[in-house]
């Protein structure tokens, strides 16, 4: 069965980490649909030395099986970083291989047959190879050559099978590789199930909560980690608190990348909780900044009196808060404005003639009965000089 689509036609889902990513995540059948696991699930136990471990796959794919084609990209790999070569790192050049013209009319059908067409071929190059290394361990024996160059001389399966095995958890290291055996560790049965105990409420809440793609023993991990994490802050408003579950998310994800060896995507995830945890000032550092600004004990307080002295019960001489200082600011502006400007009582004068002639004026207008006489405009024009003239006044009495 092949991948699900989705409406948009632009995600897959892999029916085993249960995600939905995008085409390229998945293989492609011949046919044009895509597998029905993503890339990282369906080869995450192919061990690249180890045919048994991808054979299957290259019959489900539909592709012929060339040891010597194979082996060519696995050394490839190998040569230039021998931690580099994961579980999935040749499987997909493999099959982009077998796309070329050379190979594309052929299918896993046509294995044997291509086998014992390159069969002899094969035969020759091991032996060969074979050989040069019997040589080369002879004259290393001998002390006739360095181990740089004896190891030179080796093949890639030689050099990986006298390797020593890597510990659990190094670069390229992930379950299912050469090196990890399950055996060795408690299984999933003798752990349990952390959600069993969920009810079918509990699984509705938590799902809409925490998206229905996760499994219920990982919805109790993310609960835990939520829980803990309200109880060490103060949170309140809800866009930290969907800040929190984006925490909790990536926490989650960023332990299961470090339990399968894939320290890439584990610092990939770091700087993502990092970032997060800084932004909504989830760190120890912020939370005891925060607890020392509170006094939340009674010994606190009397420490902090008998290191700063008591408060004296009744204190007037200082203003108690801003209203206050700026409405006594406000009170000795208006007292210096009218003790100690001398002008300001004739500018107010001024001003309220300036209004009943202007009222006056508006008066006579609306009457139209009423035509002004000569005397009129003397008045007026006599009105204005005198107000330039007690300007005038004022400011070189300023200027003194």
């Amino acid at each position: 069965m092949a991948a699900i689509i989705t409406e948009e036609k632009d995600k897959f889902f892999c029916e085993k980490c249960r995600k939905w990513m995008g085409e390229n995540s998945f293989f492609t059948y011949k046919d044009g649909t895509k597998t029905e696991m993503c890339k990282e699930c369906l080869t995450m136990h192919i061990d690249n030395f180890d045919e048994k471990t991808y054979t299957w796959l290259l019959k489900k794919m539909d592709v012929p099986y060339i040891p010597a084609e194979w082996n060519t990209l696995r050394d490839r790999i190998y040569e230039k970083d021998p931690t580099k070569l994961k579980s999935g790192s040749v499987f997909g050049r493999y099959l982009s291989k077998m796309k070329l013209k050379q190979w594309r009319q052929y299918g896993w059908d046509d294995t044997e047959m291509l086998q014992e067409q390159y069969a002899a071929a094969a035969a020759k190059s091991e032996e060969e190879a074979r050989e040069r290394e019997q040589e080369a361990k002879e004259r290393f024996d001998k002390g006739e050559i360095s181990e740089a160059e004896y190891k030179t001389m080796l093949t890639v399966a030689t050099r990986h099978a006298d390797a020593p095995e890597p510990a659990i958890g190094q670069t390229g290291q992930n379950p299912g590789s050469v090196g990890f055996n399950e055996d060795d560790f408690m299984s999933e049965e003798e752990l349990g199930d952390p959600g069993a105990e969920l009810t079918q409420d509990d699984k509705i809440f938590l799902a809409m909560k925490w998206g229905r793609l996760y499994k219920p023993n990982e919805w109790v991990q993310l609960e835990k980690m939520y829980n803990e994490m309200t109880r060490s802050f103060d949170i309140q408003d809800a866009d930290t608190i969907n800040t929190l579950l984006f925490i909790c998310k990536t926490n989650l994800k960023m332990n299961q990348a470090l339990d399968i060896g894939d320290l890439d995507g584990y610092q990939k995830l770091s700087k993502v909780y990092d970032s997060l945890r800084k932004s909504a000032k989830f760190t120890a550092a912020q939370n005891k900044d925060e607890k020392n600004d509170f006094v939340d004990s009674v010994g606190e307080i009397i420490s902090m009196c008998e290191r700063e002295g008591f408060i004296p019960k009744y204190v007037t001489d200082v203003p108690q808060d801003k209203v206050d200082a700026t409405l006594k600011d406000m009170n000795n502006y208006l007292h210096k404005l009218v003790t100690q400007d001398l002008g300001f009582g004739q500018q107010i004068e001024d001003a309220l003639k300036k209004i009943q002639i202007q009222k006056e004026m508006n008066e006579a207008a609306e009457n139209e009965d009423y035509e002004l006489q000569d005397e009129d405009y003397v008045e007026y024009l006599d009105e204005v000089e005198r107000q330039k003239e007690l300007d005038a006044e004022m400011i070189s009495d300023g200027d003194q």
